[in-house]
């Protein structure tokens, strides 16, 4: 989900966060759904073409923040 949330910043289309985070497209469908109904992403429509893309929100940006700070703490062990 990290991986998911990290290639998101960049708003891109699905299809980008389902190469950069190594998932098939039934994990990822499964994954997206679930992040946005937790308000970790949101869906928005390219202006350009009207294709979904995919935005970190702030609580995003927050589980990243706090998912880097247990990671540096649990690899000080």
């Amino acid at each position: 989900m990290a991986d998911i949330l990290r290639v998101a910043m960049d708003q891109p289309l699905k299809t980008r966060i389902m190469y950069k985070a190594n998932l098939s497209h039934r994990q990822l469908m499964g994954y997206l759904n679930r992040l946005v109904e937790m308000g970790l992403l949101a869906v928005v429509a390219d202006p350009t073409d009207g294709r979904s893309r995919y935005r970190l929100t702030e609580k995003g940006l927050q589980f990243l923040k706090d998912y880097a700070k247990l990671d540096r703490l649990l690899s000080q062990r």
